[in-house]
């Protein structure tokens, strides 16, 4: 009979441990969600920018072609 009560707590303890432990995991996966949500966010900033940043050089180096040829013409 004491062993039943032992192997009875072992398991009432193993169940609270687990609950716990999954209620941190849960926890924690929230967090990381979060986290990568505004990585993406961030990087979709950073594409953003450097797409305009781009256009901007091309642009000016059009320009650039642009005067050199009409100076020489």
């Amino acid at each position: 009979m004491a062993r039943q009560m032992s192997d009875h707590n072992k398991l009432a303890e193993l169940e609270v441990k687990t609950e716990t432990h999954l209620a941190q995991c849960e926890e924690r996966w929230k967090t990381n969600f979060h986290r990568l949500d505004n990585i993406d966010q961030n990087l979709q900033r950073i594409e953003t920018r450097t797409i305009a940043l781009g256009g901007a050089i091309i642009l000016f180096l059009a320009g650039c072609i642009v005067t050199v040829l009409s100076t020489i013409g």
